[in-house]
């Protein structure tokens, strides 16, 4: 991460200019393995502990906080699909292992209850880094008769980028280069396995 400082600041006026992180330095976040600090071990996977992928990132916020925030929060999601149904994390890395994830977790999204799992549709803001990922996370609340909206049926939903836009609207005063765009979603099936309850991390 020290070694990236040069190309960091290099690039720190381009990434504001484009409104996202340039390629080159997510081509050398993976490089370095940065995206694997987190990520399971049967996925070619460090499994760090936290506090080094926190160093890293206070590391490349020094030169960039576009880009730092960028892997800060796009990385993160490696572990976060570890809590998934084994089945989610072959999906997303079956045939490529470095394939990322974006996310927007508001629960702004509408669901409807299906044989197999969900129909989902909606549009969720702040998206970071999608423009350089191929799957998202985004929030809803499933509704049930009783409880139309009770947090406690709030799930994270895995969705390809098959079957989302990536609205380019990221037009802001800071960390113009995160690319946190928008994601639009149109009634699109989603499988049980796609989806993790949070409730669930709790028990």
């Amino acid at each position: 991460a020290r070694s990236m400082a040069p190309a960091l600041r290099q690039r720190a006026a381009q990434c504001k200019a484009q409104g996202q992180v340039p390629d080159a330095t997510i081509a050398d976040f993976h490089a370095a393995g940065f995206f694997k600090a987190l990520q399971p071990e049967q996925w070619g996977g460090y499994a760090m502990d936290p506090q080094v992928f926190d160093a890293i990132g206070l590391e490349v916020a020094k030169h960039c906080m576009s880009s730092a925030w960028v892997l800060g929060v796009v990385a993160v999601h490696n572990w976060q699909l570890a809590v998934f149904d084994d089945q989610a994390a072959q999906d997303v890395w079956e045939h490529d292992p470095t394939t990322l994830i974006s996310s927007s977790y508001a629960p702004v999204g509408k669901v409807k209850v299906v044989d197999g799992g969900f129909r989902l549709s909606g549009r969720w803001s702040f998206s970071s880094g999608s423009a350089h990922c191929k799957w998202a996370f985004l929030g809803a609340v499933v509704p049930t008769p009783e409880a139309p909206f009770d947090m406690a049926n709030y799930r994270t939903f895995l969705v390809p980028i098959s079957d989302y836009e990536i609205v380019d609207n990221w037009d802001v005063v800071g960390l113009q280069g995160t690319g946190s765009n928008d994601i639009l979603v149109d009634d699109v099936f989603v499988p049980e396995h796609r989806t993790h309850k949070s409730m669930d991390g709790f028990v």
